[in-house]
């Protein structure tokens, strides 16, 4: 009998897939599938030599990147926030609905066949409002703009709990603690250049890849130096890797203010 596929094959499908990439792109590369088999087989000790994943190395970018790949290509992670957040968005704001514009004649004998068409929603406050103008009496001293906000927020606030009290993202949690507590190339590259040099004697030599362009990398594969050279000329990767640095140097400017602006409050609460 042929049995149904369920989530969980689905991501357990995501994580080999995931796992195989990220040792494909790691340095020194290697093939995940053939690591396994090596394992079964009783090839790999890591009793004696340690930790497989000890002699891979993927930056911590590139780890995320793969991985954020996967959850989106998988669809793993819950869309339910953002989902909301077009409705509080809508009655915020406004939006539009269908409209079905009934068949007519215009003024000059020409008929017009009907048609789907649009037409704007008002704000929630705005249709409460014109509710309230014409069913409510508003006694002496009463302010309708008033009850119409009190209103207004009783509902966005409920929808606001509802939004924040309910998770639906079990399968983003799940995907991101298999991978975290797997085993995974790891980020620091000293770990694997030691593993190497004591094992083997190697020096291994490991290239630091600028995270601006792993998209460029995956899409255009071998074909990246042309395609960028085209388009930024022959030293395409000192622009790039320029940009990468100076965004590295702001993200660190910005760190070492609010450190700094955080140490003078504690100062200034201890005087």
């Amino acid at each position: 009998m042929k049995r149904d596929i369920t989530r969980d094959d689905v991501l357990s499908r995501a994580v080999t897939e995931c796992y195989r990439e990220m040792f494909a792109k790691a340095q020194p590369e290697a093939d995940y599938d053939n690591l396994l088999e090596e394992y079964r087989q009783g090839k790999i000790d890591e009793d004696k030599d340690g930790p497989v994943y000890n002699r891979h190395y993927l930056s911590y970018e590139e780890y995320i990147y793969i991985m954020n790949k996967y959850i989106d290509a998988y669809k793993i992670a819950s869309e339910w926030k953002s989902d909301v957040e077009v409705v509080e968005e809508y009655l915020n704001e406004g939006g539009s609905k269908d409209k079905y514009i009934e068949e007519y004649t215009d003024e000059y004998g020409n008929y017009h066949p009907g048609y789907r068409g649009y037409e704007k929603v008002p704000a929630i406050k705005d249709q409460i409002k014109e509710y309230f103008e014409k069913n409510v009496c508003i006694g002496p001293g009463g302010d309708i703009n008033k009850n119409v906000e009190d209103i207004v927020k009783i509902v966005m606030d409920d929808i606001a709990t509802c939004k924040d009290f309910y998770q639906f993202n079990m399968d983003e949690c799940k995907f991101r603690n298999t991978l975290a507590f797997g085993a995974t190339p790891v980020f620091n590259k000293e770990t694997v250049k030691e593993w190497w040099k004591e094992h083997y004697n190697v020096d291994v030599e490991i290239e630091e890849r600028n995270p601006l362009l792993f998209w460029e990398y995956d899409y255009y594969g071998d074909e990246i130096d042309e395609v960028m050279s085209e388009e930024y000329g022959d030293n395409w990767k000192e622009i790039w890797d320029k940009k990468w640095k100076d965004q590295v140097a702001k993200k660190k400017a910005e760190h070492d203010a609010w450190v700094k602006k955080l140490e003078e409050q504690q100062n200034e609460a201890k005087e």
